[in-house]
């Protein structure tokens, strides 16, 4: 009789642990199905990292794959050709410009920019949504190459302010002044809106001895011309390209060197002449550099300049140097300098027409 009450209470001990048991493993089973059930954009993400690894395949080059979209977050971020910092500058973006990401490791996001591969540092980035471009309409007579040699070249600056606001494209409701008359050169008080006229005459004269049609916004500096009515001008002049020639200014006094200016290739006014603007820019700083040795800081996008979002025409806005520094504001005011740059600009500007090109373009910017 003992045996008997003893096996009992033994199997009931038994049954109740295979019962505990059972609803152990029942609940760890459902843990389970909810955390697969979880949005993969609720998933806890590092900052530092972007998007984070999870799923995602490692390439040769130790890249995370990915297609997603990022956006600048400092004023103005380096793309460099390799991801590392020593590596040539291929253009600096404004901040809150959109890139396409196709990878990212610990330090660096590799985003495509004109079907290339570049690199840019992913503390300067932020994940975004995808871009809009599709939603701006082209218009049906834009040329993919440019066929006519016909130039409007718009010597920046005048005189005298004109202290209005205008739009800084069609629509925005941000303004800026309508016309400035320039930096002033540190060491000799060179006016720049008198040297940018300067330059564009001269340039004006060897283009047409090479049988391009010219014209010029301004051939005085005592004009009334503000940044939209250049660009106006330009739309209606019949040219092909729009060029700005002006110079630059800088707190620090050791920067040299040349650079230009388009717009961004996912511009709310114009992105559709970003892939001409940008080669119009790329050919006319090779041909600079080739006959000059100077720094060449690249291509810059732009969002705000008024001349550039009015435009309906390829543009290229081109800063020839440096007033702030004194060695070079000696350069560029004198005439066997200023023969070597007109040279330079229009050896790049036949090489967009395809006149003479023989060399790929200089990409090793600093």
């Amino acid at each position: 009789m003992k045996k008997y009450i003893l096996s009992s209470l033994l199997l009931v001990l038994v049954v109740l642990l295979c019962a505990g048991c059972g609803k152990e493993k029942k609940t760890s089973s459902t843990e389970i199905v909810n955390q697969q059930d979880i949005p993969i954009d609720n998933v806890s993400v590092d900052s530092e990292t972007g998007p984070g690894s999870m799923g995602l395949e490692m390439d040769e080059d130790g890249f995370y794959v990915i297609k997603d979209y990022v956006k600048t977050t400092e004023m103005t971020v380096n793309v460099r050709i390799t991801p590392s910092t020593d590596a040539p500058i291929y253009k600096m973006l404004e901040e809150g410009t959109v890139l396409e990401r196709s990878g990212y490791n610990d330090e660096w996001s590799r985003v495509v920019l004109e079907d290339t591969n570049f690199y840019v540092y992913s503390d300067y980035v932020e994940e975004t949504t995808p871009p809009d471009w599709a939603d701006i309409d082209v218009p049906e007579d834009v040329e993919d190459v440019p066929t006519v040699k016909n130039i409007i070249i718009d010597p920046a600056n005048q005189a005298s302010d004109n202290i209005a606001k205008e739009q800084v494209g069609p629509g925005s409701e941000i303004t800026k002044q309508a016309a400035t008359t320039g930096s002033v050169g540190a060491a000799y008080g060179t006016k720049e809106y008198e040297l940018n006229l300067l330059y564009a005459q001269l340039l004006k004269a060897e283009l047409e001895s090479r049988g391009y049609t010219v014209t010029l916004t301004r051939d005085s500096n005592n004009v009334d011309l503000t940044n939209k009515e250049r660009a106006e001008m330009a739309n209606n002049s019949g040219a092909t390209v729009l060029i700005r020639l002006q110079m630059n200014f800088s707190a620090n006094d050791d920067m040299v060197g040349v650079m230009a200016l388009t717009m961004s290739d996912n511009s709310t006014y114009n992105s559709y002449l970003y892939e001409q603007s940008n080669e119009l820019a790329t050919r006319i700083l090779q041909g600079i550099t080739e006959d000059i040795s100077t720094t060449n800081h690249g291509i810059y996008q732009s969002e705000d300049m008024t001349l550039i979002n009015w435009s309906k025409i390829p543009v290229a806005v081109i800063s020839l140097g440096f007033l702030s520094n004194e060695a070079e504001e000696a350069n560029l005011v004198s005439s066997g300098y200023q023969a070597t740059m007109i040279q330079g600009i229009a050896d790049g500007i036949d090489y967009y027409f395809g006149v003479g090109m023989e060399t790929e373009p200089d990409t090793d910017a600093e």
